[in-house]
């Protein structure tokens, strides 16, 4: 029987949680620590508005490029922005961004995925959407979290019930054999 949403997902109380008015740099310790998952859960008065993984962080860098088409009230051209990295100031975009309140970078919390749906319901949205992890909601209430990683490991589970274990074999072991060619 194919397992539901609700089996598969990280429950909403294992989450790290911040206010929104905290800043970037607390979340990142929270980040840090994280024990199951990568993602903390922003609240504003009183209830679940955002979350922040790792994603958010980088586009936290630098906020003109990763915009849509707006910043600040002006229309930017994403021609125009060179990328963070290349620019020369990593540093003073890290420092910059630690100094920012979480609500800023944050991604709102999305109502796509239900505890009775699928897991290939589940794979569908976080491909579509290009995020993760997708919130799993219970009526009205967030209860969880549900990301590539589950739905990976529902895969191999499956896999290795049908199929069988697969083999695996290293490029070193080619190698030492004569057999894999490395040109660079």
């Amino acid at each position: 029987m194919e397992k539901r949403v609700g089996e598969l997902m990280v429950p909403i109380m294992e989450l790290a949680t911040v206010d929104g008015e905290s800043m970037v740099r607390e979340v990142v310790a929270a980040l840090k620590v994280s024990r199951r998952y990568p993602v903390v859960m922003v609240t504003e008065n009183g209830k679940i508005a955002g979350m922040i993984g790792m994603k958010e962080i980088l586009r936290g860098l630098n906020p003109v490029a990763f915009k849509k088409d707006a910043y600040g009230g002006w229309v930017v051209n994403p021609e125009w922005t060179e990328p963070v990295l290349l620019a020369g100031c990593f540093q003073e975009r890290c420092a910059d961004l630690a100094g920012r309140a979480a609500r800023e970078i944050m991604v709102p919390v999305s109502r796509q995925l239900k505890v009775q749906d699928s897991a290939l319901r589940a794979a569908h949205v976080i491909i579509r959407n290009a995020q993760e992890p997708v919130p799993v909601w219970e009526g009205d209430r967030l209860v969880g979290v549900v990301g590539m990683k589950e739905i990976f490991a529902e895969i191999v589970r499956e896999l290795e019930v049908k199929c069988g274990r697969g083999k695996v074999i290293f490029a070193d072991r080619f190698r030492r054999k004569g057999s894999l060619n490395i040109t660079g």
